[in-house]
């Protein structure tokens, strides 16, 4: 296989999820700024987490070099609730994340039901008499909710 054939399925490839892309923006826009705001927000919660983690070693680390133990176990104290809430806020983003992928997946699927549906009755009724063109409609029927 020469580049220019690799270079050729990669283009048809990233065609194709363009058209897929298109196809999720036509059926639920709402939705899918929504999800894309979530990943946003989701995005930089990993690197937070890192921090928290950095700051609790290095906090514990002071407390231990200091005389002061009461304020130094306050530090650590806040430094574990930051880290808890973090923890929180990026479970629940999470989850509200996973209900609204789920809810674009259905209304994606209808949607898809829909145009199938609309072509369909579009076609001529001989279209329906010749197996391939059946065979064609029947499969992707079977196959717009994966």
């Amino acid at each position: 296989m020469t580049d220019s054939t690799t270079l050729k399925a990669k283009i048809q490839r990233t065609l194709r999820l363009d058209l897929a892309l298109r196809f999720i923006w036509q059926s639920t826009p709402s939705l899918t700024i929504a999800n894309v705001a979530l990943i946003l927000v989701q995005g930089p919660l990993p690197l937070l987490s890192l921090y928290l983690m950095k700051r609790f070693i290095d906090t514990v680390t002071e407390g231990l070099a200091t005389h002061n133990l009461d304020a130094a176990f306050h530090d650590v104290a806040m430094v574990i609730v930051y880290m808890g809430a973090v923890a929180l806020f990026g479970a629940a983003i999470g989850a509200l994340a996973g209900l609204l992928s789920q809810r674009q997946a259905l209304v994606v699927t209808d949607y898809m039901q829909r145009v199938i549906h609309a072509k369909s009755i579009e076609m001529d009724l001989e279209f329906y008499e010749n197996p391939e063109y059946y065979d064609t409609l029947r499969r992707a029927q079977h196959e717009a909710p994966s």
